[in-house]
């Protein structure tokens, strides 16, 4: 009697029990294997280089290797002056990359899995958060060469670990210093910037003013608030501002040498994430007990300058135009005195230009604008502003457009770098503020054709910042950053001439504005400590005369003008829930002598620059940052089945091994690894590699090997006697592929294609799980050609305040096709024996925000999604519906798979709405919630096939909540519970239910 052939005869076990799931080494093992995005916004088609210091090797675009070796000298001696303030020193060179693509002042550092620092070489000219430095390039290689040095600390048993196991990336025990709250981390850095280079923000007013007005208006932060990631303003700037001033305070009443036992005390901590115990062991009291102290102490000393302030002069009373602005920027009123614009952004929209009467009635938006704009009027009604828009995927520009009455806008220039507008009365041309290499310079642009012609040199120990035309366009007023004087306030002709020196000294002066006559011109400065308004009277002869002080603000006030009566003054006044539009009266009568300049900005002398690095500079190679820097453990489940009498049976042994990735410096090549190795022999695995270089597009080439197994299945032999069998594969799979990427501002767009081949080898194993002596496969290997085509373009977007992406739309289409290669031509198309199928599923998702509710904002959310698949291998399992999640077919209230077919569809209707902005924690333990919000919902969807017969379609409706958690300082759990009404029958589960379930992120 012949083999009987089991291949049309094998049935599904109908008591076969549920699969054991292995998701997460699976999970682990996708994003080991998806494509890795270029390193953070540094551009890989540049044409890089590096030269080498003691310590440092510094990697630059060749256009700016001047600036690199400045660079490069500065880091030498950050370093020397860490290692004095900080005794443990990162062994190693340190790779510290200047990079200009984004036309914004920032930097950032990591220590695994290797000791980088990004610095984008443009100065900080925005005004008050990071303007008072005396080198830009000292403050922020300080900055995060400071995070190097506290970051990199660990204990013996870390050190050890790393020996073995590399720099894996994380937190204790390889990198313990990076399980404590932003705050720590944020505020030990911005210590030290201050601290070691007697300026940066501990020294400057912006989070002096912070902290001031907090306490003023009875809302400093507790540290639980301080310890969580609430967009709450301050928002980020919240670590920042918090942390800084806690530590200032705290070493300067226990001892700066407290800040290295602490941070040693960390470092060796067994149970990790005890921040009092580590505080008391370095500082003799708990945090939670000592930001009491500070806090209170804050409350006093502004009670204290308040009366101060008042018996020196009459406190400055404003009145308000706006409420529940948050940040604004730049209000002007129109030159026919009818509109009042301003930029803002709320947190709950998209920034934009907005426009009111000067009394602030009747406000509405303008134009939606890339980023809070700073704006200048011409005669006919238009405004003049800067914006933001992306350059491909990597760079990051600004550029002038022209908004008309009507809110239409208009760009002026493009890749030109330009912001800080000033135009002209008649609207053609502009004083504007260029970028350039790491320094900013003055320039005209004539606003018909784009041209911009220099008014000023691009020199490196030279900023300019905030020009405004004088009325009749023969003067500019302009701030002028010099080293060892911060921003000061000169007068130069049209030409870019200097004329006057208003101000001379370490004070931050910005946003000047002329009256429009011409006769004052006012500016914001900071020199008593605080941002007060400040005006000088401009004669016939075009020359400026005594300084007059015009406001006594507690706060601060910034971005000045005048109206066209000359009668209000118009700015932004900071509270502690942001920046409002506020006018005061325009009576130089009342202005007052000058108060004294704050002691933070009383002379020194800065030490002399230290000549720039030498040494050859050579053509970058990114072979040393792709060499493994970690090795990661993996620890894959067995899989296995539950048989009804037999209990559990072992399809698939447990299988160990190891994971790692890496990119270089600069994020041109990226390959990921993962391989297990099974107890029984079996090797499990993957490898992807990609190539960024070209910019765009991006190429990949991927290739793993995986192994699965089913069961059982019933087995009948020709006597009619009935076997258990089970089903093994292997596959074996590589793949290439390519894809392009669009970036704007507000909308992302992909559109990639991917070809491959995939092996399988299969083999039925009988009841004790050896190969079957009785049973084949018709197929047991099979060769298979894939390819998949998808494209993505998204607006979809959410804003600091909202519970979801509440604006915009998203779709995403991917098409497959497999072809069975080794297949007869008797059995092509033939359902059993050939898999071949091409498929395609497309996901549309809608946000459409709601009047906001006070101050919040809600959502009506819609999904819809769809899918048909064609050809002998699309069986009726082909796509499954069902499930409180997942990427195309989820339909709450019914299980995963209620519905499976070759057509499928589901759609989703959400309200979302805010409940509570929490806010809190409990003191330093390290859990903290921030909002909840709520959402009702309805489900539907289907699947069929290939049966013609349409089942009834499924539908449900239920509601969830939603909590936004950060646990252990810094992981954000977005956390969703609900319960889903089934409205219809499914085998199994009747209608009326409830069902109820708990999930990661939202529903979509």
């Amino acid at each position: 009697m012949g083999t009987p052939t089991v291949a049309a005869r094998l049935d599904a076990g109908k008591d076969g029990g549920k699969l054991r799931a292995r998701w997460a080494a699976a999970l682990l093992l996708a994003a080991l294997l998806a494509p890795v995005p270029a390193a953070a916004q540094l551009p890989p088609d540049e044409s890089w280089r590096t030269l080498d210091t003691e310590r440092f090797r510094v990697t630059y675009p060749e256009r700016l290797e001047a600036l690199a070796r400045r660079a490069g000298a500065r880091a030498e001696r950050a370093f020397d002056e860490l290692t004095g303030a900080l005794s443990e020193v990162p062994r190693g060179r340190i790779d510290l990359v200047l990079t200009d693509n984004l036309d914004v002042s920032n930097g950032f550092a990591s220590v695994a899995p290797r000791r980088r620092i990004v610095v984008f070489a443009r100065p900080p000219v925005d005004g008050l958060g990071l303007a008072y430095f005396d080198d830009w390039l000292e403050l922020v290689i300080t900055h995060e060469l400071a995070h190097v040095f506290h970051l990199e600390r660990t204990s013996r048993f870390g050190h050890l670990l790393r020996s073995v196991f590399g720099r894996v990336p994380g937190a204790w025990p390889f990198f313990p210093e990076n399980g404590v709250p932003r705050w720590v981390v944020e505020g030990t850095a911005t210590y030290y910037e201050s601290a070691l280079t007697e300026s940066g923000r501990t020294e400057g007013s912006y989070h002096e003013m912070v902290l001031r007005t907090a306490a003023l208006e009875n809302q400093l932060d507790p540290i639980d608030r301080a310890s969580g990631e609430s967009p709450d303003w301050p928002g980020g700037d919240r670590a920042y501002v918090y942390g800084s001033g806690f530590f200032a305070w705290l070493l300067e009443r226990h001892g700066s040498a407290k800040m290295g036992d602490f941070i040693e005390a960390i470092a060796g901590q067994w149970i990790p994430y005890r921040l009092n115990s580590a505080a008391k062991h370095a500082f003799g009291a708990s945090f939670s007990a000592e930001w009491k102290v500070w806090s209170a102490e804050r409350r006093a000393a502004a009670s204290a300058l308040s009366a101060e302030l008042a018996a020196r002069a009459p406190l400055t009373v404003t009145e308000p135009i706006t409420r529940g602005a948050r940040y604004v920027l730049s209000p002007s009123v129109s030159p026919d005195g009818r509109t009042l614009a301003f930029g803002r952004s709320d947190g709950l929209t998209d920034a934009q230009i907005r426009v009111a009467s000067p009394d602030g009635a009747d406000s509405r938006q303008l134009a939606r604008s890339n980023g809070v704009p700073l704006l200048s009027w011409t005669a006919d009604g238009a405004l003049i502003t800067a914006q933001f828009e992306q350059d491909g995927p990597y760079r990051f520009r600004s550029d002038l457009y022209r908004v008309d009455p009507s809110g239409a806008p208009t760009r002026l220039t493009r890749n030109a770098r330009l912001e800080h507008p000033s135009a002209a009365r008649d609207g053609r041309t502009a004083v504007a503020i260029r970028d350039v290499d790491g320094t900013t310079q003055l320039v005209r642009v004539d606003l018909a054709s784009g041209a911009v012609t220099e008014l000023t040199p691009a020199e490196p120990d030279v900023h300019w910042a905030f020009p405004a035309l004088s009325p009749a366009g023969a003067r500019i007023a302009v701030t002028r950053w010099r080293a060892g004087r911060s921003f000061d306030l000169v007068l130069l002709d049209a030409e870019g001439r200097l004329l006057q020196e208003i101000t001379d000294d370490r004070a931050v002066e910005f946003a000047p504005a002329w009256s429009a006559d011409g006769r004052w011109l006012l500016w914001t400065s900071d020199r008593t400590g605080i941002p007060n308004l400040f005006a000088a009277g401009v004669d016939g002869t075009g020359r400026a005369g005594a300084v007059r002080q015009v406001t006594n603000m507690l706060t601060g006030i910034a971005y000045p003008s005048v109206d066209p009566a000359g009668r209000w003054i118009y700015g932004a006044v900071y509270h502690a829930d942001g920046w409002e539009v506020e006018r005061l009266a325009f009576d130089p009568a009342r202005w007052m002598e000058p108060f004294p300049l704050a002691p933070s900005y009383g002379p020194v002398t800065p030490e002399p620059a230290p000549p720039p690095a030498g040494g050859p500079s050579r053509p970058y190679s990114p072979a040393r940052t792709l060499v493994p820097g970690f090795w990661e453990l993996l620890a894959q489940p067995a899989q296995s089945v539950f048989i009804e009498g037999r209990g559990d049976v072992e399809l698939l042994a447990p299988a160990y091994g190891l994971a790692t990735f890496a990119t270089d410096l600069v994020g041109r090549h990226s390959w990921q690894l993962a391989a297990v190795v099974a107890t029984d022999g079996r090797v499990e695995g993957g490898f992807s590699y990609g190539y960024q270089g070209l910019g765009n597009p991006h190429l990949s080439l991927t290739a793993q090997q995986d192994w699965d197994a089913s069961g059982p299945r019933i087995g009948r032999r020709r006597s009619g006697a009935i076997d258990t069998l089970f089903l093994r594969k292997r596959e074996r799979m590589v793949s290439l592929g390519t894809t392009a990427l669009q970036r704007r501002y507000r909308m992302a767009g992909s559109l990639g294609v991917a070809a491959g081949l995939v092996q399988e080898s299969s083999e039925l194993l009988d009841r004790d799980l050896r190969p079957s002596a009785l049973y084949r496969l018709d197929n047991p290997s099979s060769r298979l050609a894939h390819g998949r085509a998808s494209a993505s373009l998204s607006t979809a977007r959410g804003h600091a305040l909202s519970v979801s992406a509440d604006e915009g739309a998203a779709l995403s289409l991917v098409g497959r096709v497999r072809r069975q290669l080794d297949l007869a031509d008797s059995l092509r198309a033939v359902a059993g024996s050939d898999r071949s199928y091409a498929d395609g599923i497309g996901v549309l998702r809608l946000f459409q925000p709601l009047r906001a509710i006070g101050l919040d904002r809600h959502v009506i959310a819609l999904r819809a999604a769809g899918g048909t698949a064609t050809g002998p291998g699309a069986d009726r399992f082909h796509f499954d519906v069902g499930g409180a999640s997942g990427y195309a077919f989820p339909l709450r209230g019914y299980r995963n798979g209620a519905r499976s077919g070759r057509v499928a569809w589901a759609s989703a209707a959400e309200y979302r709405f805010p409940i509570v902005r929490v806010n809190r924690g409990i003191g330093l333990i390290p859990i903290h919630l921030d909002q909840v919000s709520g959402g009702l919902f309805a489900d539907a969807g289907n699947a069929w096939g290939p049966e013609p017969a349409r089942p009834a379609t499924l539908a449900s409706v239920g509601a969830e909540l939603s909590a936004d958690l950060l646990a252990l300082f810094n992981f954000g759990i977005p956390l969703r519970g609900g319960v889903a009404i089934p409205l219809m029958d499914v085998p199994g589960q009747a209608r009326s239910t409830p069902v109820y379930y708990l999930r990661l992120g939202t529903s979509f």
